[in-house]
Parts: C-alpha cells; structure tokens; sequence
C-alpha cells in the first residue's frame, strides 16, 4: 500500500492536552473513588457550572418556531451583527466600525484559527505562558514561526523582550484577561503592546475570551477601542453567558480587507453559523439589563471562589501564586516542591502526577508553552467552594 505523505501542518496539530488530561482522568476516577470514597476534584477545564440564561435558550426556540432554520448569512446575519455593533459600543467602548467590520463565527476559537490564517508561514509573536491551542492546534495548522516573550515572575511585561522580538514579525497575539494566568492587561499596558506593534508593523490579534470575567471592580481594556487599523479582536458567548457548546463568536478589525478574506474563509471552513443561533446571540448582547443581571451573578461567584483559593495557596509556605484579576485559573509556581535532581519531562509532570495520586486533577504548565515547567493551571470554573476547600487540602499534602 501506498504511503501517502498527507499535510505536514495536520500532521503536526495536537489535540488539547487538556482534553487528553481529562481523558486519563475519566479512567483513574473509578479506582481513586474505591480506594478512597472520594470523587476527583476537577480543576483541569475551562467549562462552566451555570445552566445559559433562560431569555437566551428562548430566543434560539423562538426562532426555531418561526422557522429560522435555512442557510446562514455569508459572515453573519445582519440582525447578530447589529447586535455586536451595539453591544462594542456600550461595553468595549469601540466606535466607529459598522457591519463590514464583522465575521460571526463558530466560537472564538474559529475566529482565531481564522486570524491565524491570514499569516500563514510568517512569524507570529506571542507572551509565555499561553493558551495551549494556539501552541498545538493554530501554531502547527498554518505553519507559523511563532516566538514565545516570557512575562515575568509576577506576569509583568518585559518591553525591551517585546521590542526585539517583534522585529520581522507580521503579528503578535495578546490574550486579556489571560489564560492561564489571570491576568488582565491595564490599558496602559495594552496600549504600549499596540504601540509597538504599529512600530514594527506588525498586527494584533486580541483574544478577549474573557472579558466579562473581571473582578475587584477593575475593567477590561478592549485593544478594539483603540484607533490602530490592524487590530483583529475576537471574542465568544461561551465564557460570558455560559455558552460552551453553543459554539458562537465573532471578530471585528477596522482593517477593510480583512473582513472580505477572513468571510471567504469562514465560507469554506463552516459555510457559517447555525441561523437560528445567530438570533439566540443577538438577545443575548441586546438585553443589555438581563445580560448584566447574569454576568453579576457569574462574577460574583467566581470571585467568592477565587478569593476562598487564593487564600488557601498563599497559606502553602514555599508555593509562589499570583492573585488573578481576571478569568477563571490560578497558575502557581510549585518549584520549591520539585527534588532539585528531577529534570526533563519528569520535571514537567513531577506535580501533575502527585497531583492525580491525591484525586486532584489540574493542568502541568509545559502544556501553555516554554519556561512556566514548574507551573500548574487551576480552573475554577466548575468547581463550587466545597470542592475548592477539598481540593486545598489534597493539595496541601504534596506540599510538606
């Protein structure tokens, strides 16, 4: 039989490493609860515990009964998009875009795959610890030099790094609020990355995924505010109204020739999205007074939980964590409780699997890219306060 030398960049992409951690966990969960009684503790996922909105589920029947079930729009319906032109004003403070601005799109993540594409075989540049999909799946599919800028110890941005690395590059990737770490870029700070970027010519593409998970009052700065023409933003429903598997995102760039290439794309990738669930979203960014009410109750109990976590990290002496403003994951450094002679992949996993050993499952910090080894995600998401407090002392034992 043939061997067929199929796509070098497919071959190249990887599954989520959390999708496969989740996986191992599903096996070992049965075994750990006959040993020990106990249930693992899940803090590997970005999902969320809260049920959508009811006024959104109703939309998506409403429109299913008046038989909003035929081909989608080519980049988006027009009533999702005058939505999306409302909600950038009164959240993102982002004017002067219209309709032609914009591409609706399965989730973030195709919004982002599809920005990827525009630079395909260039270099892209990016901060250090990022999120594990753009490493295994966007990086490898189109074949980008992608350069990783460490943030510091605390997440600060070193901008001499930045400067020199964004040197020949064609566009640089910013995540706020940030996976995995939490953090949330000021706008000062956002407004230097952009201006560097114009220095050096190079586009933006925002990731805000999680732009109304933000808490102690402070705001997210949208780089879509800003005037700079190539800034490609993207953002989902998934985080902010509880919208994981309804798969519905959208991008807006003040670049006209964008829109035109990236709807072509959409086309060929998708054809676009589900009609009827286009309308779902458009009363979900419309009800401003309802979309408020949810997204206050949501952040409310994120940030219980985050502050009930923190103060159990910070209780572990030796454990370096970083409290985070925004998102849903901690990203503490475990380096003081690694033996100085394990090295190498055993390193990476060394806290993981102790980890699993107690019922705990969390996410090892080579997975979001190069230098966080001794890191480890924590998502908070799904996790309520009973099973924080549980995990906090699985946690707690591998520490002494």
């Amino acid at each position: 039989m043939t061997d067929h030398q199929f796509s070098e960049n497919l071959l190249n992409v990887r599954m989520s490493p959390i999708v496969s951690i989740s996986e191992e966990v599903r096996k070992l969960a049965p075994e750990y609860k006959s040993k020990t009684g106990k249930d693992f503790v899940l803090f590997q996922r970005g999902e969320i515990d809260f049920p959508t909105p009811q006024y959104i589920v109703d939309a998506a029947k409403n429109a299913l009964d008046k038989g909003i079930t035929k081909y989608p729009k080519s980049g988006g319906e027009d009533v999702f998009k005058e939505a999306i032109l409302y909600k950038l004003n009164y959240f993102n403070h982002t004017t002067g875009v219209d309709k032609n601005n914009i591409v609706c799109t399965y989730g973030g993540q195709e919004s982002l795959e599809l920005s990827f594409k525009l630079f395909q075989g260039k270099k892209g540049v990016g901060f250090a610890p990022c999120w594990s999909c753009v490493l295994e799946n966007f990086v490898p599919y189109c074949g980008t030099d992608f350069h990783q800028i460490p943030l510091s110890e605390d997440f600060s941005i070193d901008y001499d790094l930045l400067d020199k690395a964004l040197k020949g590059a064609s566009f640089f990737y910013l995540n706020t609020p940030q996976n995995p770490t939490g953090k949330l870029f000021t706008k000062k700070e956002v407004t230097a990355i952009v201006d560097l970027c114009a220095k050096h010519g190079a586009f933006v593409i925002s990731d805000e995924a999680y732009e109304a998970v933000v808490f102690d009052e402070e705001k997210h700065f949208s780089p879509a505010s800003l005037e700079y023409e190539n800034i490609i933003s993207t953002f989902t429903l998934s985080k902010t109204f509880s919208m994981t598997g309804w798969r519905l995102g959208y991008l807006v760039t003040r670049n006209k020739q964008i829109p035109n290439l990236l709807k072509l794309g959409n086309y060929t990738q998708t054809a676009g999205v589900t009609t009827f669930l286009q309308y779902a979203a458009a009363e979900a960014l419309n009800n401003k007074d309802e979309s408020q009410k949810t997204i206050n109750a949501m952040v409310a109990e994120y940030q219980k939980r985050r502050d009930i976590f923190y103060d159990g990290l910070i209780s572990i002496d030796g454990l370096s964590v970083t409290k985070p403003k925004g998102g849903f994951y901690f990203f503490p450094d475990f380096h003081n409780f690694i033996p100085k002679n394990v090295s190498g992949d055993e390193r990476k996993l060394y806290i993981y699997k102790h980890l699993l050993n107690e019922g705990v499952a969390s996410v090892y910090g080579s997975c979001f890219g190069n230098y966080f080894d001794d890191y480890v995600r924590f998502s908070f998401s799904t996790t309520p306060v009973e099973s924080i407090l549980d995990g906090l002392d699985r946690i707690k034992k591998i520490c002494i």
